[in-house]
């Protein structure tokens, strides 16, 4: 299968990258690219990486194209300057979805944030 992974620099995506690419599928590491904690993750055997902040749908089509499937784990825990949650987690995600639908793509897995609860005090938990 090829699998788009969204936030795939990131602790979860980057470990699912390797897995599915272990378990002999090809990869499409979706992210801003600004995380350089693990660079060997922009050059793995059987994946391409797709610059993105989700903001675009036309380019998340375009990194979807022929994909059997996003697993869409990009997300944040605090919001900075312009990466709110309103952005990256309702906004980017009706992006994937949407941009999914245009290229063909049924299946869409959603990783939510860890801890997400009602009534606990945050505004992203909430």
């Amino acid at each position: 299968m090829k699998i788009a992974i969204t936030g795939g620099t990131g602790f979860v995506g980057g470990h699912l990258a390797r897995r599915l690419i272990t378990d002999n599928h090809e990869v499409v590491v979706i992210a801003r690219g600004q995380d350089q904690r693990d660079a060997k993750i922009f050059k793995l055997e059987h994946s391409q990486f797709f610059a993105s902040d989700l903001s675009n749908v036309d380019d998340l089509v375009r990194a979807f194209k022929g994909c059997d499937a996003v697993v869409h784990c990009a997300g944040i825990n605090r919001e900075i300057g312009n990466q709110t949650y309103e952005r990256v987690h309702v906004q980017a995600t009706r992006n994937v979805c949407e941009a999914a639908k245009r290229a063909g793509t049924n299946k869409i897995i959603l990783l939510s944030f860890l801890r997400a609860r009602p009534n606990c005090g945050s505004k992203y938990h909430e």
